[in-house]
């Protein structure tokens, strides 16, 4: 084996996940700071939303993590557009976010790494309470803090709509696989029963029922995302569904790492593919 071909094989990227940071809690910011700054210089981070709702956490997490890793891919969640104290609505909010990683180098759109593209998709829960649900309304209304915080213009009509337009111009096919990521989830039978949620109405505040159309019209074949901070990784219907939330301190595991690997780049399988490989990387 040459030393090219070898460097190679050392050097394949891999690709992790995570969401939910919540680094306002400097527990979890020094979680994240306890990631090796050298172990992941050929890697990509997927991180699924939920940072903070100040933007100079924001800044200062992904600035974290842009210094550990080659890539860092993010999309907002709903943390992100709280607008508490502020003359300014969610979308303005939005667009704040998207700029500051387009300047710290945080990846919002559609890119190819070396054998795989990974599409960031924004989105926003349903929210939707059927008939037989005033109770379970009422109590959303009272304690969910995105009807305290989020603030949106009057002529957005629907909220689920408005973002999953904005994914409309990447919704193609693509020359090689796809990994997909977005903060809500895109199907209710990634969550629990709703008899063993401590939330019983997290569903109505969780899922985007039609983000899933846009997985699969992708051919995604791993789909990452967050909010819920319930951990799970399977398959459904030939995609795989990955949540690894980092979760507020009082909810972890001693068991729990702040990501989790979900792609690894095949071996090249000859010295022609690993000089190929290496000439990507240059």
């Amino acid at each position: 084996m040459t030393r090219l071909h070898a460097d190679c094989i050392v050097n394949r990227m891999r690709v992790f996940a995570t969401s939910d940071l919540h680094t306002d809690y400097r527990e979890n910011f020094r979680w994240l700071q306890e990631l090796s700054g050298v172990a992941y210089r050929s890697d990509a981070l997927i991180v699924a939303g939920d940072i903070s709702d100040r933007l100079e956490v924001i800044r200062e997490t992904l600035q974290l993590l842009r210094a550990k890793f080659r890539h860092v891919f993010f999309t907002p969640g709903n943390h992100e557009l709280w607008v508490r104290g502020s003359d300014s609505n969610s979308l303005e909010k939005f667009q704040r976010v998207l700029d500051l990683c387009d300047e710290i180098g945080v990846i919002t759109r559609p890119l190819r790494l070396s054998d795989l593209w990974i599409v960031p998709l924004f989105s926003w829960y349903d929210g939707v309470f059927e008939p037989d649900m005033t109770e379970e309304l009422a109590a959303a209304r009272h304690a969910w803090a995105d009807f305290h915080f989020c603030k949106w213009p009057p002529e957005i009509t629907s909220l689920p709509d408005h973002f999953l337009r904005l994914n409309e111009p990447h919704i193609k096919t693509y020359d090689a696989p796809v990994i997909t990521f977005s903060h809500f989830l895109p199907r209710p039978d990634l969550l629990p029963p709703r008899e063993y949620l401590r939330i019983t109405w997290l569903p109505n505040v969780s899922i985007c029922a039609a983000l899933d159309n846009q997985i699969r019209a992708l051919s995604s074949t791993i789909h990452v995302c967050g909010h819920t901070h319930i951990s799970f990784d399977g398959v459904v219907d030939d995609v795989r569904y990955v949540q690894n939330p980092v979760r507020y301190p009082k909810e972890r595991k001693p068991s729990s790492f702040p990501i989790k690997m979900i792609w690894r780049t095949p071996l090249p399988a000859s010295h022609d593919e690993a000089e190929q490989l290496a000439s990507t990387r240059s």
